[in-house]
């Protein structure tokens, strides 16, 4: 069968009861995250202008900006939120491509409101766009890894498309063309690494979604065999390689939402740097370190890393989230990473950048990352009496292997959503989200996260 008649029975056929309940868990606790970043995304410059723009439009008010207190067209609240979600590459990750689900938050969420849907649907569509979008990403070959495409927008835009299908109450014939006319709109370069195009791409990804499945809703057409037809997605996106079309063939019996594939990101930058992190901040409690005590630190990395954290020393706060030698500094001097580490003002400060000179990231064909998650980094601290220290980090906090606490998670959450929405409404937020698959109206979770006017 077509890969894109497979999805689509897939999307038309699965409800909330059908769905595993290790599965259900793990969506909730990945859509509290992605709002929690998002309501913080949504102060930064890359969340506040998208929203602006939506406000100057005058859209029909269906779906609510979050945090940014006015409502707009389920598109345009889709497309904000989503880049908000990623604005500060705080969002949860996958195994492979990074966050290629990063609009998918956005997408429910919106038309979940815009639709009148209750929170079981809403987990419903998440979960829908989740597998589809693992299942594309996991037939992608090899080659991918290779290449300059960035998941949110690719990837991420048929996933979305399948959750938008799902709360539209799209049939099968509906979907499918749905999901060929994404196939048009797929896009998102990594060349934008380290400036606002980078969280732009989650936007488009949840934009895309909302705007193929209204467009097939109401009749327009495409080919609905896009996904795997000569010169279609796969053919665009890895000429050189056909697809594994097996993982997809495995939607409805085999759920990567049940199986740990939610990576939650304890740092607000690059998940790539994350396990050097864990190692500086590992060494330092251990040691006592201060820069005063360091002469310099070498970190290896698999390759990929290496040609995805492209920053030596940075000039903004975005570059700061892909340099490798800031982030490490930064962890050694303050024990710790929070947005306010990655404002344009921190990265100027002279203290930090001196140990960041001091900082070398090399590849080494001895480490790679793999489909499991692991993102190996080799730290060697080198102290001014001679002395070296070193740690290895094959997985890094917030993976299955070394997970965030529930409480944790929640505490991420509040540190985010606080500044937007006050404390009071924050702590009501993480009590509504906690019990989402009871609340029966969407529409007033995102009143709660509207903050204020």
């Amino acid at each position: 069968m077509e890969p894109a008649r497979q999805i689509a029975e897939f999307v038309a056929q699965t409800d909330y009861t059908s769905i595993p309940s290790a599965a259900l868990a793990a969506a909730k606790d990945a859509i509290l995250d992605s709002i929690g970043v998002a309501l913080a995304g949504g102060r930064e410059p890359a969340g506040r202008i998208p929203g602006d723009l939506a406000r100057e439009e005058h859209a029909t008010e269906e779906a609510t900006v979050l945090g940014q207190g006015f409502r707009s067209s389920a598109t345009n609240a889709a497309f904000v939120n989503g880049t908000s979600t990623h604005a500060l590459d705080f969002d949860a990750s996958f195994p492979i491509m990074g966050q290629p689900m990063a609009g998918l938050p956005a997408t429910v969420l919106a038309l979940a409101e815009a639709t009148g849907a209750n929170g079981q649907q809403l987990l419903a569509g998440y979960v829908v766009g989740f597998e589809v979008a693992a299942k594309v990403a996991w037939a992608l070959p090899g080659a991918w890894s290779d290449s300059a495409w960035h998941s949110p927008a690719t990837v991420g835009s048929v996933g979305c498309t399948a959750a938008a299908a799902k709360l539209l109450g799209l049939d099968l014939e509906q979907t499918a063309m749905a999901i060929g006319l994404v196939c048009s709109m797929a896009s998102g370069v990594i060349g934008n690494f380290g400036t606002m195009g980078k969280p732009l791409h989650a936007g488009l990804g949840a934009r895309n979604g909302v705007t193929a499945a209204r467009l097939a809703q109401r009749g327009f057409t495409g080919n609905p065999l896009a996904l795997n037809a000569t010169n279609g997605f796969f053919d665009a996106f890895v000429p050189s390689e056909a697809p594994d079309l097996e993982p997809i063939g495995n939607l409805g019996t085999k759920f990567d939402l049940a199986q740990g594939a939610v990576r939650f990101k304890a740092y607000p930058c690059g998940g790539l740097t994350h396990a050097a992190i864990d190692a500086v901040l590992a060494l330092r409690t251990e040691h006592g370190l201060t820069a005063d005590t360091v002469d310099g630190i070498d970190v290896q990395v698999s390759p990929f890393t290496a040609s995805r954290i492209i920053y030596r020393i940075p000039e903004t706060g975005l570059q700061g989230k892909f340099s490798m030698p800031y982030i490490l500094a930064r962890a050694l001097i303050d024990g710790r990473l929070t947005p306010d580490t990655f404002s344009d003002t921190a990265t100027r400060d002279r203290a930090v950048l001196g140990l960041a000179e001091r900082v070398h990231m090399e590849g080494s064909s001895e480490l790679d990352h793999d489909a499991s998650g692991k993102r190996p980094a080799r730290v060697s601290i080198r102290l001014k009496n001679g002395q070296i220290l070193f740690r290895q980090v094959d997985y890094p906090k917030g993976s299955p292997e070394a997970p965030l606490t529930a409480d944790e998670l929640r505490s991420k959450f509040t540190v985010c959503a606080e500044p937007a929405l006050g404390p009071e409404a924050a702590g009501q937020a993480i009590s509504m989200l906690d019990r989402l698959d009871t609340v029966d109206s969407v529409a007033r979770l995102a009143q709660l996260l509207a903050g204020p006017a």
